[in-house]
C-alpha cells in the first residue's frame, strides 16, 4: 500500500511521523492540499516508491470508480484506487494488489491523488494497470526471486 510508513528507519524519524499526519490531515480538513512521497508498492506501476503524491481535498460525493484517494486505513494513511462506490462503503485497492481492501466509510477518506511527480515532470495519475498484467508481474517475480 502507499503509505506514511517508518518501517527501518531510525525510532526518532518513526516518532515523527504521527505529527506528520496529523498535521497533513489538518491541512486537508482546512482545504488545503498536500504534498508527501510515497512508500510502498502497492500502487506499482502507476504510482512508485518514492514519487511525490499531491492530494487535494475531496467532496465525497464526486468520488468516482478509478479516482486514487488518501484514507485512513487500519495501517495509516493510504493511497489506493476506488473500484467500487456503493451503499455499504467505498472499495479500494492497490494497482499491484490482486484482492480489494475491506470497505472504507466515506468519512475515513480524507482526499483525492490529484497528480504525481516521477521525477520532476508533473504528470496526471496513470489509469490502473489489468487484472492479467499484475497477476503476471507477480508470477514473474515469483520465479525470479526462486532461481
Amino acid at each position: 500500500m502507499q503509505h506514511l510508513s517508518c518501517a527501518g528507519t531510525s525510532p526518532r524519524a518513526q516518532a515523527r511521523v504521527p505529527v506528520f499526519e496529523s498535521t497533513m490531515l489538518d491541512l486537508l480538513d482546512r482545504g488545503i492540499g498536500v504534498r508527501f512521497r510515497a512508500t510502498g508498492d502497492s500502487m506499482h506501476p502507476s504510482i512508485r516508491w518514492g514519487e511525490h503524491l499531491h492530494v487535494t481535498p475531496v467532496e465525497h460525493g464526486s468520488l468516482r470508480e478509478g479516482d486514487v484517494i488518501l484514507a485512513r486505513a487500519h495501517r495509516g494513511l493510504t493511497a489506493h484506487r476506488i473500484v467500487r462506490v456503493g451503499r455499504a462503503g467505498i472499495i479500494t485497492r492497490g494497482d499491484n494488489c490482486l484482492h480489494p481492501d475491506p470497505i472504507l466509510h466515506p468519512h475515513t477518506i480524507v482526499g483525492r491523488v490529484a497528480h504525481l511527480e516521477r521525477g520532476r515532470v508533473r504528470i496526471s495519475v496513470p489509469p490502473a494497470p489489468s487484472r492479467a498484467r499484475v497477476l503476471l508481474r507477480r508470477v514473474v517475480r515469483y520465479f525470479v526471486r526462486s532461481t
